[in-house]
């Protein structure tokens, strides 16, 4: 075979640079291209699937960014490199808020890790995101229940269900929810929880209690006619 037939030798280092620089000059396309080319021979290469997804996601192509993500992060995941698939999930989830999955993942790692606080903060920014939409509250509640079995008494988590409960027909549900919270908080919390009990069911006695919570000292609320 002549010697100007013969096909280039892969350099992954090159072609990586290649995609790189593209990416640093906004040039998307040219960056997916080089992007692929490392694919094409290492379809499991974590770092360059992270790299393309939001590539992906820019250009529209959103099933194939949502795979790149998936592979990434479990690829990482495989290799026991938790902390990095965490970054992952995060990323695929602002970039695709309603799939509760990967909410639930980051919170997942979160929890393996030894970081309630962090798993609890991912569940309840789900679930925020899947309240905005009808059909994707029930899977709101779900996220919030399960950050309420890490931590009972979070005041962010318990106001974000009781909402939720409220818009899907539980209004009942929320209040209870908010009321068995009232005697575990005080202060700035406690007004929030008042103020949230008057927004589920705007009665005079709710006002009244939402005015005056934080006070040493209050009188008897108005009865509700």
């Amino acid at each position: 075979m002549a010697f100007w037939n013969r096909k280039a030798a892969y350099d992954r280092t090159k072609v990586l640079e290649a995609a790189e620089k593209a990416r640093g000059r906004k040039r998307t396309g040219k960056a997916i291209s080089e992007y692929k080319k490392i694919l094409a021979v290492d379809p499991d290469d974590a770092h360059v699937n992270a790299r393309i997804a939001p590539l992906l996601f820019k250009k529209g192509k959103t099933d194939e960014a949502a795979r790149a993500f998936a592979r990434a992060a479990r690829v990482l995941e495989e290799k026991g490199f938790a902390d990095k698939a965490l970054a992952v999930y995060v990323q695929a989830a602002t970039h695709f808020p309603m799939d509760e999955k990967l909410w639930s993942q980051a919170a997942s790692i979160s929890i393996e890790r030894g970081r309630r606080g962090d798993a609890v903060k991912y569940l309840v920014q789900g679930a925020n995101h899947l309240d905005r939409s009808r059909g994707y509250r029930q899977k709101a509640v779900v996220l919030l229940e399960r950050a309420l079995e890490l931590e009972p008494y979070h005041l962010s988590a318990t106001i974000s269900l009781a909402r939720v409960l409220g818009r899907t027909g539980r209004k009942k549900d929320g209040l209870a929810r908010l009321e068995n919270l009232v005697s575990h908080i005080g202060g700035a919390g406690l007004k929030q929880v008042r103020a949230a009990q008057f927004r589920l069911s705007p009665t005079p006695a709710s006002l009244w209690r939402w005015l005056t919570a934080g006070r040493a000292k209050s009188r008897p609320a108005p009865r509700s006619k």
